[in-house]
């Protein structure tokens, strides 16, 4: 789980002395504002439960006022504190974790956010399912209330989770999964009026820390929304609730295929597409996901905005997805689709979320001044051929929800190495118990186990392929 610490704020208690508040941000978007004393008594109890080697250096109380250039250090420090609490899945678990941060997020709503009302998920069709419920619901207990709704069999509900998304001309565009202590429709409250830049940061610019993207999808009141969407990569899921005979679940993956193929993410041939539309006339939907699961792109997630990638070389355009097992950038050149990367996640050792102006990206070797005006970048370091490893950058302003999803990714194969299923009761982050790591700068990362496994690269149509020659099956 990614946090980040905006700008800092001055505001007044209840005594009417002035105190420093710092803005928390969760996977991208608002989450709270929190005093350096809610810090530190949330690490005081940490301490109380965990041993030390746990947790993370905690910056220490000063005994006078903190001068501008001290406040900043402050500042930076506890988002590298609350960055490394995110890489341990023990602790993003815990009760004290998870009452500090719905504590933190209901007060960020203000009073008015008490009292039960109408309220809506959304299917990515644009239906609505509407509940009287608490507003101040969590997660996971509202993706319980929503099976309930919809009579979807108890045994399914965890194959299917809740998203943060931008409505935008009918169309609902993901930028964020909600972890299962997270308040839904508090992340709604608080970032509806924000800037949103999809899968970036929500909220105002802060130099030096993690930042907000500048560029991105606007959301307004009202344009943002909670959508229920499946929980899985594995498109051979979707057997096990198409053989459930649950109506319900049939239709929610056939909304999902329907979708896809609408934004142009599969690409049916002349006869599948003739199949497809035969099938959805008749109204058979169990065989229209059947059907649908055969085409190219079946499964696929991709990301809205413009992107560049340093492979092969500097700042290639692209517009990245993911598939099954894999991170797929198609190399535009002059403006046309030659070739495509496919980049296996087991073969990613780690990444790391980067902005283009920390301290950080720029001692990697990367320029803070980034020509297509991307803030926030991902790197992973690859194993292109046997003892070869090499970082490879991602400029993307969807840098956050491109790591929560790979992230996402890991963790459903390695359930899967352990013999267990996708549909058991996720971690308090997302996660299925997966610890991930952290470098010595403080950025995320996350790690995969090494798995026997081919690269593989795409040639579109017949232009020059000589970026990849150097990998052959010898080498892997």
């Amino acid at each position: 789980m990614h946090f980040a610490i905006g700008e800092t704020e001055e505001l007044l208690d209840a005594y009417g002395s002035s105190y420093t508040s710092y803005r928390l941000y969760c996977n991208g978007t608002f989450h709270g504002t929190v005093r350096y004393r809610e810090f530190f008594d949330l690490h005081e109890s940490l301490r109380a439960v965990y041993p030390a080697a746990e947790l993370p250096a905690f910056p220490p109380k000063k005994l006078f006022n903190l001068s501008a250039a001290e406040l900043s250090g402050r500042r930076h420090s506890l988002e590298k504190y609350m960055q490394n609490l995110g890489q341990s899945v023990n602790i993003l678990q815990s009760p004290i974790f998870q009452e500090f941060m719905r504590k933190i997020q209901l007060r960020a709503c203000g009073e008015d956010f008490d009292e039960p009302g109408r309220y809506s998920v959304y299917l990515l069709n644009g239906n609505a399912v509407d509940l009287t419920v608490d507003p101040k619901v969590s997660c996971e207990e509202l993706l319980q209330l929503v099976g309930q709704e919809l009579k979807l069999p108890i045994e399914l509900v965890n194959f299917f989770a809740l998203f943060v998304a931008v409505e935008e001309n009918g169309r609902c565009t993901l930028f964020k999964k909600l972890a299962p202590f997270e308040v839904p429709f508090a992340v709604v409250k608080t970032n509806a009026e924000e800037p949103t830049p999809v899968g970036g940061i929500i909220g105002r610019s802060t130099k030096g820390s993690v930042e907000s993207a500048t560029k991105g999808i606007m959301a307004s009141s009202g344009g943002m929304r909670i959508v229920i969407r499946k929980n899985y990569w594995d498109s051979s899921y979707d057997s096990e609730i198409l053989e459930s005979h649950s109506r319900v679940g049939t239709n929610l993956l056939f909304v999902e295929a329907v979708d896809a193929i609408n934004r142009g993410w599969t690409h049916p041939t002349v006869d599948q597409k003739r199949h497809l539309e035969s099938l959805q006339q008749k109204g058979s939907r169990k065989e229209f996901v059947q059907v649908a699961q055969s085409v190219k792109g079946y499964g696929s997630l991709h990301f809205t905005s413009g992107a560049t990638i340093d492979y092969p070389s500097s700042y290639t355009a692209t517009a990245p997805y993911l598939s099954g097992k894999d991170l797929i950038c198609p190399l535009k050149v002059d403006g046309q689709v030659k070739q495509e990367a496919v980049f296996r996640v087991i073969r990613m050792r780690c990444w790391r979320l980067c902005s283009s102006s920390s301290s950080e990206t720029i001692k990697i070797g990367h320029s803070a001044d980034h020509p297509h005006g991307h803030k926030m970048s991902i790197m992973f370091e690859y194993l292109l051929g046997r003892d070869r490893l090499q970082w490879i950058t991602i400029h993307s302003d969807e840098a956050i929800w491109i790591s929560s999803c790979l992230q996402s990714m890991v963790e459903e194969l390695m359930l899967q190495k352990r013999g267990l299923k996708v549909n058991r009761p996720v971690g308090g982050d997302g996660s299925s118990g997966k610890k991930t790591g952290s470098s010595a700068d403080g950025s995320k990362n996350g790690t995969s186990e090494t798995l026997s496994v081919i690269v593989t690269t795409r040639n579109m149509g017949n232009g020059n392929n000589s970026a990849f020659e150097e990998i052959r099956d010898e080498d892997l």
